[in-house]
C-alpha cells in the first residue's frame, strides 16, 4: 500500500511535526510497512519538517488545491463540474492509494481515498481563544471534511464523542487513532544530570515542555509558584517550547511581566526552543514532569513522559484520564492552591534524574505500543480503500 500524507502548513504547530515524525517510524517498524509519500507543498519551506520528511520514501510536490469547496461553487454557479484539481493528478500519478490529509479537504468526489485527521475541536470549547474569522474557517474546514473525507481520524475518544456530537450525520466515518511517542535513539544510554550544567539549572526542578499557547494554562502555574514563594522558594518550574501564539501575540510577553509582578522570575525558568533530545534530557532529569492545559486532544507532552517513562503532575482533564500516564498526581486546572499542593508533594518525595521502575516498565512497553500505533493506522487505511471501492 502507498500512502500519501499531505504536509503540514502551520510552521509554528511543533505538535504536527512531531505526530508525522512519530506516525512515520511506527509504519516503518512494521514487517509489511506501506510506502510512505509525503506530498509537499509548492515553495513549502522545510524548517523543523526535515523531521518526518527525511523518514518518507518518496517526496513530490503537490499541485496547489482550489479555495474551500471552490468545485462546489463552480457546479452551482455554472451547472457544470469544473476541470478535476491538479492535486488529483499528482496523487494519482504517485499511485497512491490513500492519501491522508492534515487541516484539509479535497471534495467530495476526490479519486484517491482520503483520511481527514481533526487533531481536537478546541475552538468548539474555548471559543474566546480564536478570532471570529478563524472560528468560521474552521467550522467550514471540518464541515468539509466531515463530508467530504472517506473516514475521519481523530486522537481519542474524546475527539470522537465532540465529532460525533459536531457532525453527528457523518459519525460512522469516525476512526480512533491514538499516537504513540517514539524515544529517540540513544537518550537513555547517557546520564542526563549534565542537561543542568549546559542549561544553568539547578539540581531540582520540575518540567513543563508546552508551546506557549493560551490554553496550555501557563498561568495556573505563576499563580502557584506565587503561593510557594514565601513557604518553598526553592521549587522552580523549567518551561521549553515555542514562545510565539500566532492567535495572541503578546500572550509571552504578558506571562513574563505577570511572573515579574508575582514575584516569580527566578523559580519560573523559560528556556524556550530546546533540541527535541533535550527535552528528553530534561524530562529525566527532572522531579516530574508538569502539565497543567485546559484543552488537549491527545496531549505529545504525556505521551512522551510515558514512553520515556517518568512521574508527571497532569491537570484533571478527561482527555487525561484518557491517556491514563503511569506515576501521575492529578490536579484542578483552575486552581493555583491545588497545583501548589501537588508541587510540593513532588519536591518532598522524588529525587532528580532517571526514575529506574518507570523507565524500565516504558522501556518494555514502547514496542508493543509503537506497532499497535501502526497497526492500528494501517487497518483504517485499508477501510478507506475498502469503502471507496464498495458499490
Amino acid at each position: 500500500m502507498r500512502v500519501a500524507f499531505t504536509d503540514i502548513d502551520n510552521l509554528g504547530w511543533t505538535a504536527g511535526a512531531h505526530y508525522y515524525t512519530n506516525l512515520f517510524h511506527a509504519l516503518r517498524s512494521l514487517p509489511d510497512a506501506p510506502t510512505i509519500v509525503v506530498a509537499d507543498r509548492p515553495g513549502g519551506a522545510p524548517g523543523g519538517y526535515d523531521t518526518y520528511r527525511v523518514l518518507a520514501d518518496e517526496v513530490i510536490t503537490l499541485p496547489e488545491l482550489p479555495p474551500k469547496l471552490f468545485a462546489d461553487r463552480v457546479k452551482g454557479r455554472l451547472g457544470f463540474a469544473p476541470p478535476r484539481p491538479p492535486a488529483e493528478g499528482a496523487l494519482q500519478a504517485a499511485a497512491a492509494d490513500v492519501v491522508f490529509a492534515c487541516w484539509r479537504a479535497f471534495g467530495a468526489d476526490f479519486a484517491v481515498p482520503t483520511l481527514g485527521w481533526i487533531p481536537d475541536f478546541q475552538h468548539h470549547h474555548h471559543p474566546e481563544l480564536f478570532p471570529d474569522e478563524e472560528l468560521a474557517d474552521r467550522n467550514a474546514l471540518f464541515t468539509a471534511m466531515a463530508a467530504q473525507c472517506t473516514r475521519i481520524v481523530l486522537s481519542s475518544e474524546d475527539a470522537r464523542r465532540d465529532f460525533e456530537r459536531f457532525h453527528p450525520e457523518h459519525a460512522d466515518k469516525a476512526r480512533v487513532l491514538r499516537f504513540v511517542a517514539r524515544v529517540p535513539d540513544g537518550v537513555t544510554d547517557a546520564d542526563p544530570a549534565g542537561v543542568c550544567a549546559e542549561y544553568h539549572l539547578p539540581e531540582r526542578f520540575v518540567y513543563l515542555p508546552n508551546q506557549f499557547w493560551q490554553h496550555k494554562n501557563h498561568e495556573v502555574v505563576l499563580e502557584a509558584l506565587a503561593r510557594l514563594r514565601s513557604t518553598r522558594p526553592e521549587i522552580t518550574v523549567v518551561c521549553t517550547g515555542n514562545t510565539a501564539d500566532n492567535r495572541h501575540p503578546l500572550h509571552f510577553g504578558e506571562l513574563l511581566a505577570r511572573a515579574s509582578r508575582l514575584g516569580v522570575r527566578e523559580s519560573f525558568v523559560v528556556l524556550g526552543w530546546v533540541r527535541h533530545a533535550d527535552t528528553f534530557r530534561l524530562l529525566r532529569q527532572s522531579l516530574a514532569v508538569l502539565q497543567p492545559s485546559r484543552f488537549e486532544g491527545w496531549s505529545t507532552t504525556v505521551e512522551e513522559t510515558k514512553s520515556i517513562g517518568k512521574g508527571i503532575v497532569l491537570s484533571d482533564l478527561p482527555i487525561h484520564r484518557e491517556q491514563d500516564p503511569p506515576g501521575v498526581r492529578w490536579f484542578d486546572p483552575t486552581d493555583p492552591a491545588d497545583l501548589a499542593d501537588r508541587l510540593v508533594e513532588v519536591y518532598d518525595t522524588a529525587a532528580p534524574g532517571p526514575d529506574g521502575a518507570l523507565e524500565q516498565a516504558a522501556r518494555d512497553a514502547l514496542p508493543g505500543r509503537i506497532r499497535e500505533y501502526g497497526e492500528t493506522f494501517v487497518a483504517i487505511a485499508r477501510d478507506a480503500v475498502a469503502a471507496r471501492s464498495t458499490p
